[in-house]
C-alpha cells in the first residue's frame, strides 16, 4: 500500500499533522488545544471543552460503569536548531513512512490516535465513561494532568507517552538539586589570595561519582547526574570565582525521598548549600496555577490489579494479531503518571513512537505505529469498559 493511500484511510494521521503544524511550547498551547476540542466536537463527543487549566477534554458516556481516561499532552519542548532537522519541525510532513516534526513522537500523534480510538470503541459498544484529555504543561510540572485528575477522577488511566508499542508500568522520579559552592574572590593573577570555588566544586563532583545510591526493584537504582555548573561572577575570566552553582538531575526510585536525597548529597561537603527550586505553572488564559517544587515522584502501577491485568491481556492479544512481540517494562523518563494517579487510579503506559527520539531534532514517528496504536487503544477501552 502506498503512503498516500495509507494516509487517505487513516484520519488520525491527518489530525496529528494538523497538531504538529501548530507551535505549542509549554505555556502557549491554546491554539493546539482549541483545534483539538474542535476535532472532538466534529467526531461527535458528548462533551468537548477547554477546562480551567486549559486542557482539551472530550467525554463519551454510555450508561453506568467505570471511567477510563486516555491521557496525552499537547505542549512540546522548543524546536531546537531548525537547521539540524531533516524536515522543518512544523511541517508535519510524511516521508519514508514516518510523520516528522516537533511533537510527532512526544506526543501529539498519540493524542490524535486516542480521539479516533474512543469513537471506534463507542461504535463497538462499551459501558461507562470514556474520557480523552489533551493536557497542557506536561513538560514543565504537570499542571494539566494534576487538574484533570482532580476534576475528572477517572478509575483508570491509559497514558500514551512513546513506548514503542510496549506496555509501560512506571518510571523513576526526578529531583532537581541546586547547590551553591562557596569560595573567595581574588584577581586571577594573585589566585593564592582567593579560594577557587571551581576547584572545590571539582572535589565535590569527584565524590559524587563514588557515592553509593539506593537500588533495587523494577526501577533498578537512583542516579545523580550533574547537568550545569556556573561560576560567579559570571562572565569574568580574570577573577577567581567566589561561588559556583551546581545543578544535579537526580533520578530516584521509590523510597528514596527528597529529604533523604538532600541529606545524602549534603554529607559530601558540609559547606555546600543545597535546595530544590520551586516553580509556578500557568498557561494561556488559565484560571489555575500550581506552585510546586521541581520534583516528580517515582511511579509503579499496582502489581496485582484486575484492570492492569485486563489491559495487559488486551495489549497482548492485539499485538499478537499483528505478529508483533509483546513487551513490558518501565519508561526511562518521567511522565504525568504521579499526578494522574494521586486519587488512586492506576496508570498504564502504552504509546506509539520511540522514546529516544523525543526532544531531539530527529523527532518523527512511524505511520504504522499510529495505525496500530489507534486499534490497540480501542481494544483497551472495550476490554476495560466491559464491551465484548
Amino acid at each position: 500500500m502506498s503512503h498516500r493511500m495509507m494516509l487517505a484511510m487513516n484520519e488520525e494521521v491527518a489530525l496529528a499533522q494538523s497538531l504538529i503544524r501548530i507551535f505549542s511550547p509549554s505555556g502557549a498551547e491554546s491554539r493546539a488545544t482549541v483545534l483539538f476540542v474542535s476535532a472532538l466536537k466534529d467526531l461527535g463527543f458528548d462533551e468537548a471543552y477547554l477546562d480551567e487549566a486549559g486542557n482539551a477534554v472530550g467525554i463519551l458516556r454510555a450508561g453506568k460503569g467505570p471511567s477510563l481516561m486516555f491521557n496525552g499532552h499537547l505542549d512540546t519542548v522548543p524546536l531546537g536548531d531548525e537547521d539540524e532537522w531533516i524536515h522543518p519541525p512544523l511541517s508535519g510532513i510524511v516521508s519514508q513512512g514516518r510523520l516528522w516534526g516537533r511533537g510527532a513522537c512526544d506526543m501529539k500523534s498519540a493524542v490524535a490516535c486516542m480521539a479516533y480510538a474512543a469513537i471506534d470503541a463507542r461504535n463497538r459498544g462499551f459501558k461507562g465513561t470514556l474520557i480523552v484529555t489533551g493536557v497542557v504543561l506536561e513538560e514543565v510540572g504537570g499542571l494539566g494532568s494534576y487538574h484533570a485528575a482532580e476534576t475528572l477522577r477517572p478509575d483508570l488511566v491509559i497514558l500514551g507517552e512513546p513506548s514503542k508499542l510496549s506496555l509501560k508500568l512506571g518510571h523513576r522520579g526526578r529531583v532537581e538539586l541546586h547547590g551553591v559552592v562557596p569560595g573567595r574572590n581574588a584577581h586571577a593573577a594573585r589566585a593564592e589570595l582567593g579560594l577557587n570555588a571551581i576547584s572545590r566544586a571539582a572535589d565535590f563532583l569527584n565524590k559524587l561519582e563514588g557515592l553509593a545510591l539506593p537500588k533495587g526493584g523494577p526501577l533498578q537504582r537512583s542516579s545523580a547526574t550533574p547537568t550545569r555548573i556556573v561560576s560567579f561572577p559570571d562572565g569574568s575570566t580574570n577573577v577567581v570565582p567566589g561561588s559556583v552553582e551546581i545543578t544535579i538531575d537526580y533520578r530516584n526510585i521509590p523510597g528514596d525521598e527528597p529529604e533523604d536525597i538532600l541529606n545524602r548529597i549534603g554529607m559530601l561537603d558540609d559547606d555546600i548549600v543545597w535546595s530544590i527550586p520551586v516553580v509556578e505553572s500557568v498557561t494561556e488564559n488559565s484560571k489555575v496555577r500550581l506552585r510546586t517544587s521541581k520534583t516528580i515522584s517515582p511511579y509503579l502501577a499496582p502489581g496485582e490489579n484486575i484492570a492492569v491485568n485486563r489491559a495487559r491481556e488486551a495489549i497482548k492479544v492485539g499485538m499478537s494479531s499483528k505478529n508483533i512481540e509483546f513487551k513490558e517494562g518501565v519508561w526511562w523518563f518521567c511522565t504525568d503518571a504521579p499526578q494522574l494517579s494521586r486519587f488512586g487510579a492506576p496508570v498504564i503506559g502504552f504509546g506509539p513512537g520511540e522514546e529516544e527520539l523525543a526532544h531531539t531534532t530527529k523527532e518523527s514517528i512511524s505511520v504504522e505505529h499510529l495505525i496500530i496504536a489507534r486499534q490497540i487503544y480501542a481494544d483497551l477501552a472495550c476490554a476495560l469498559l466491559g464491551a465484548p
